[in-house]
């Protein structure tokens, strides 16, 4: 996902002197800049499981995928509280993973973590 500069910009402008070299030089450093963010960006993503009626589910794992990368949470506390951290900047999807009584939903499609904390509340069935 990084930027680059095309081939030709950088065959016109890499020799020139003056301000040619300089608008290289400084629009070069920005791209570097930039891709640095993209490449380190990281986000704590939490989430709350609750059921049907809002109260909090104990017990469920949430799940999220992007290409190869597989994140699961511990298992959620009594309020249905579970934190990921330092998960990097995507698209994913969501998988509940209910505990014994309750029955995900879905999948949730499309979270994007694009931010340093990213929230998501999701729902069970209680069977």
């Amino acid at each position: 996902m990084a930027i680059e500069m095309p081939k030709r910009f950088e065959d016109i402008y890499h020799y020139r002197e003056g301000s040619d070299k300089f608008f290289f030089d400084k629009l070069t450093e920005i791209t570097d800049t930039i891709n640095g963010l993209i490449v380190d960006s990281k986000s704590t993503v939490s989430f709350t499981v609750k059921d049907d009626t809002g109260a909090g589910v104990s017990g469920a794992k949430v799940k999220i995928t992007s290409g190869s990368n597989t994140f699961t949470t511990s298992e959620t506390g009594s309020a249905g509280g579970a934190n990921l951290q330092n998960i990097p900047y995507g698209v994913y999807t969501v998988t509940v993973i209910a505990p014994t009584g309750y029955t995900s939903l879905a999948k949730y499609d499309n979270l994007t973590v694009n931010s340093a904390t990213t929230t998501l509340e999701v729902t069970v069935n209680k069977n």
